[in-house]
């Protein structure tokens, strides 16, 4: 089974790759849902957990029908996203244009107009890592703060078979492609300081397991844990902060919608909760409005949790059923 696995990883990466290479974008696209749709009618751990993870979201029907249909388009779009990846170093401006329209760019410009910098603040929703190659290749100088694979590997004690150490750094080396700076968010924040402190954009998830501050908010109906980072840099810099949604048409046709900016954060830890718990709301309120786009991230933190690492949400949700 583990030889099978390799090869099916090295044919992803390597034979595999080269065929989307030779591809029009929307046959690779369309190829990347024809692959989702077959996987989600094939039992597996993936699709199970998204449906699972569908239960967290507020207005989902507690049905198991609803849930796995929303599974299973969630697979479709993960397909797409995880097939962009194979795509960051054949990107160019006017492919990235043609993949992904970017929605309220004024509001970033009218930002980097005010030469504070411009904080990107984004969630593990759809398709987030190509913001960095729709701002990038759009001509914007952008620092992104980012989890390298080696790192990861290190972090992720459980996870360390050979498969999953490749596969990483794989991606890795795919990323490094991108028109972006990446900032190791393990490390020290020097570079982060320095992009905004020149007027450049910083693109930041908000959502991830890092940082040594974290604060609950209110998410999804319950309490999570958000680290506290993003907002004390926008404090201690007076960058502004937009928060920014790539989304996915059923065509495979990415969308980045740059919302209205936050109040300004001020450099207290007091405002500094207070903006976190705003950049919670906003991303609370598109997964209840797409709720497929977050099913793969929010079915890895339960799964994380389950691990024994830190849970994102506070409080269970049976934890809350038994209580009542």
């Amino acid at each position: 089974m583990r030889m099978l696995r390799d090869a099916l990883v090295w044919g992803y990466w390597h034979p595999f790759k080269h065929l989307v290479w030779t591809l029009p974008d929307g046959a690779a696209h369309a190829l990347a849902r024809g692959l989702g749709r077959l996987l989600g009618r094939v039992p597996n751990a993936r699709l199970a957990g998204m449906a699972e993870a569908a239960r967290y979201v507020p207005g989902v029907p507690d049905d198991a029908a609803v849930r796995l249909a929303l599974a299973r388009k969630a697979l479709v779009e993960f397909c797409q996203t995880d097939l962009e990846v194979l795509l960051f170093p054949r990107l160019t401006p006017a492919r990235t244009a043609a993949l992904a329209a970017i929605r309220g760019r004024e509001r970033l410009d009218a930002a980097l107009a005010g030469g504070r910098g411009a904080m990107l603040a984004f969630g593990h929703y759809g398709a987030n890592q190509m913001i960095m190659a729709a701002i990038g290749h759009a001509g914007y100088r952008m620092w992104q703060l980012s989890a390298p694979a080696l790192v990861l590997n290190e972090k992720l004690p459980e996870a360390r078979g050979a498969l999953v150490r490749r596969t990483r750094e794989l991606r890795w080396e795919h990323e490094r492609t991108l028109p972006v700076r990446h900032v190791n968010v393990f490390g020290g924040l020097k570079e982060a300081f320095a992009c905004l402190r020149s007027g450049h954009v910083l693109g930041v998830a908000v959502d991830g397991g890092g940082g040594e501050r974290r604060a609950a908010v209110p998410f999804l109906g319950r309490s999570a844990a958000f680290s506290l980072g993003p907002m004390e840099l926008a404090g201690r810099t007076g960058c502004a902060v937009l928060p920014c949604f790539m989304e996915r048409g059923d065509d495979g046709r990415l969308t980045l919608r740059i919302e209205e900016p936050l109040p300004d954060v001020g450099p207290s830890a007091e405002e500094a909760g207070l903006a976190t718990a705003r950049l919670a709301e906003r991303l609370s309120r598109a997964v209840v409005a797409n709720p497929s786009h977050y099913l793969y991230f929010l079915a890895f933190r339960l799964l994380m949790a389950r691990g024994g690492h830190d849970p994102f949400f506070v409080e269970d949700p049976e934890e809350r059923s038994s209580a009542s």
